[in-house]
Formats: C-alpha cells, structure tokens, sequence
C-alpha cells in the first residue's frame, strides 16, 4: 500500500510541508473531518506561513501548496479513490487516469480527468475560487443549496467566484497569464497602492494582512520583481523603500507603517 504513515511522496522542494499523522490530528482539520470517507485514513500534508510548497501525489499528479493550507489524501487513493480534500489555497496538475480526480472543499467540489487548475477555499473564509488552466472540468457546491445545485464546465480562462454565505456560485472569465505568472513563481509589484499590494500578496502567500497607518502619506511603492521569494523576503526589500514594520503570525501579518 503506497500512502502509509511512513512513506513520503516528495520533491526537493518540500522542507517546509509539515507531515502529520495519517489521520490528520491537527488543531485545524475539523473543518474537513465531515468530508472524510468513514473508514479511510488520510495522510495530511501542510504549508507554512509565508511559503509555497511543492509535491506529488503517488499517480505523479502536481500540487503547489500555498501557505498555511491543508491538503488531505486518502491512503487508499492508488486504488480508485483519487479524491483529495483541501483547505486553503493549491495548484494542481492532475495526470490522466482511468478513475477521475477531485477535490473537495467545504465550498466546492471539482472533477477532472487530467486538468491544470488553481482551488483557493478556506474553510475560515467565506468566499472561494477556482480557475481552469488548461484542460476541462466540472464544479459544483460541495454542499446542499436550496436555490442552485447546477455545476458548471470550466475551460481555459474561466473561473468560478464561490461565497456560503450567500449561497453563490458564479462563471467568470479571467486572464490565464496571470496564473502562469503566479505559478512561475514570479511576483511583480508595479504601480499599486498599499491595499491593492496587501492583496495581491494576500492571494500570492494564503495569508491575511491588516495594515496600520496613514497609507496616503506613502510616497510611490516602488516596482519590484521578486522570483521564488518568500513572504518575508519580499516585506525586508519593501521596507528598504517604505517605512513599515512588520510582524508574520500564524496565518496573519500585521503590518504597520511609521
């Protein structure tokens, strides 16, 4: 059996996933315990704060696991059950195979066969995403909705906006390059204002940022090109040309401008 508590499916590029046990005793799987198959043990991978990790599913399928997110995979996925559970934000390039792949949040649900495509859902958080690549796929609520159950067919360039709240599932459209950016790795900061840059770097590293200070006193934020930098990396060079501080937590930053 390939998914025990002692083999690991890794890249050199994995020191910072956290493996916990295979039946995913942490403080913050609650969430997805009711999306477990009964009976089945999970091997539960996890990124951390301020990094973007990357590994292998034992069919060779990609994931890019982003900060402070929680991908849960069933010891029994080499035998038909190619169905994943996620909290948080990941890529994943899925390889052909007999059985479809999913992935299951507790907002969406996606099925493929063999698809490139970003899931960001937090089970802490309200709103959802999910954006098609390349290939096909359908998607859908992963929970009952009194008012709509209809999935949808993504393609290349198509998105999807989730919210539980208000029980909301929307298509839309938006603009591939902006994922092949962000999964090269290849962050570039240009012509933003301090809230425009806290999201985009709260999308980029799966974190929430609560600013303090005047940010209309800021003189331009400079245009900067980061590769491969962590959160971190990127706030240390921003301060060089801003006055900020900052402090990285558990899943939060608070930054502070002087």
């Amino acid at each position: 059996m390939l998914f025990k508590c002692d083999t690991i499916f890794f890249t050199a590029f994995t020191a910072g996933i956290v493996l916990m046990g295979c039946n995913g005793e942490t403080g913050k799987t609650s969430a997805s315990k009711d999306l477990r198959t009964p009976g089945v043990n999970y091997q539960t991978y996890k990124g951390e704060t301020g990094f973007r990790k990357t590994f292998f599913l034992p069919d060779s399928s990609k994931v890019i696991l982003n900060a402070e997110s929680i991908l849960e995979v069933p010891e029994n996925y080499q035998q038909g059950n190619r169905a994943v559970i996620l909290d948080g934000d990941a890529f994943f390039d899925v390889k052909p195979g007999k059985d479809s792949f999913s992935v299951t949040s507790d907002k969406l649900k996606a099925t493929v066969l063999g698809t490139t495509f970003r899931m960001r859902s937090f089970a802490a958080q309200h709103g959802a995403t999910l954006y098609v690549l390349n290939g096909k796929l359908k998607v859908g609520k992963s929970y009952f909705s009194p008012t709509d159950n209809q999935p949808e067919i993504l393609e290349r360039g198509q998105m999807v906006l989730a919210n539980n709240e208000i029980d909301l599932m929307e298509k839309e459209t938006y603009q591939p390059e902006e994922l092949e950016s962000w999964l090269a790795d290849s962050l570039v900061i240009h012509d933003l204002t301090i809230m425009q840059l806290s999201r985009k770097l709260e999308d980029w590293y799966g974190v929430e940022i609560t600013i303090e200070g005047d940010g209309t006193k800021l003189k331009d934020i400079p245009s900067l090109t980061f590769t491969h930098a962590s959160l971190e990396d990127v706030l240390k060079q921003l301060g060089n040309s801003i006055p900020l501080k900052y402090k990285i937590g558990h899943n939060t930053v608070k930054v502070t401008l002087k």
